[in-house]
């Protein structure tokens, strides 16, 4: 798996752009981080740990490719603690990942892992967004003893009876994603949050949304290894007609989940319906379900608040 061309360089200019393009989102909402690089296992990789604020751990964890940026308006609603927000894989200018040949389950608790182990976290809550909540879920059964409660944000991805949009689904087949990945790349900074429309989010909400964000999602998809990032990661969890089989999970695995977990579900999430997420949260021994009226796949971006809040009285309820 170590391949030295998935190695992100410091003076390469795209990821000197997307570094000033995070910093200023930072800026906006007067955040002052520490950067940390965490060597992965036996990968060969370096994960990027973004690190804000002070008080009782929490870690984040990121859907989509693995950028950690489209969480800060959710971090701005999370104070007194100790942000550590992991920039998966592939994604948030750690080092790319080619993710077709590796055993999923692995990856994806030996991401959190890791970060965890690094750091001497010895058990902490998650908070976490799509395939990353799925990420968390896994981690959650085969290492109870680190986590101790789950937030999921949005549709966790790969669940019973959810499934991506078809166009995501598209993104798995050979040649043809190589096309739609073309399409949906933004060609200008100010029509880069364009494809949350996809996800659920209204005109209002995109309106709303600061300029610095939209120059993130720009920057970062620019990075040299963004795109064989994404698409892997597609073609390793996804078909045409649904979920990988090894990495669905179902009833009885979910049911392996002992500790505390929130669901906050938009209502406009179009990776599965209320009914489902409420389906979803039943199997799961210590569930409590949220539906987020109007909110997109990313809830915290139409809902930031209303998720925080909730997120915050959680954690605390889940310590005492």
């Amino acid at each position: 798996m170590n391949n030295s061309s998935l190695i992100l360089k410091d003076n390469d200019p795209r990821v000197l752009k997307a570094r000033n393009a995070e910093q200023k989102l930072l800026d906006y909402y007067q955040f002052d981080a520490e950067i940390r690089h965490i060597p992965f296992g036996n990968f060969g990789y370096t994960i990027r740990v973004t690190e804000i604020g002070h008080g009782e751990p929490v870690v984040l964890v990121p859907g989509n490719t693995g950028d950690t940026f489209p969480l800060i308006p959710l971090m701005a609603h999370l104070t007194g603690r100790r942000l550590i927000a992991i920039n998966r894989p592939g994604g948030g200018m750690s080092d790319g990942m080619d993710h077709r040949n590796i055993n999923f389950r692995e990856f994806a608790v030996q991401t959190v892992i890791s970060v965890l182990d690094e750091l001497k976290l010895d058990r902490v809550p998650i908070i976490a967004h799509s395939i990353g909540g799925h990420m968390s879920i896994l981690t959650a059964i085969d290492r109870p003893e680190r986590v101790s409660s789950l937030v999921l944000l949005g549709v966790p991805g790969n669940l019973i009876s959810t499934r991506p949009p078809a166009a995501l689904r598209a993104l798995s087949i050979p040649g043809l994603n190589n096309v739609l990945y073309k399409l949906v790349m933004s060609k200008k900074p100010d029509k880069s949050l364009e494809s949350l429309r996809f996800m659920g989010h209204s005109e209002e909400t995109l309106e709303k949304l600061p300029s610095e964000l939209a120059d993130c999602y720009y920057y970062f998809q620019q990075l040299p290894n963004y795109k064989i990032s994404s698409l892997s990661l597609m073609r390793r969890i996804n078909t045409m007609w649904g979920s990988q089989p090894d990495v669905m999970l179902q009833k009885e695995e979910l049911n392996r989940v002992q500790q505390p977990t929130m669901f906050l579900w938009g209502t406009n999430d179009p990776f599965g319906s209320i009914d489902i997420g409420e389906e979803v949260a039943s199997c799961f021994q210590r569930p409590e379900f949220h539906a987020l009226q109007n909110a997109g796949h990313l809830p915290w971006l139409d809902k930031p608040e209303e998720c925080g809040s909730l997120a915050m009285k959680f954690m605390e309820q889940c310590r005492s």
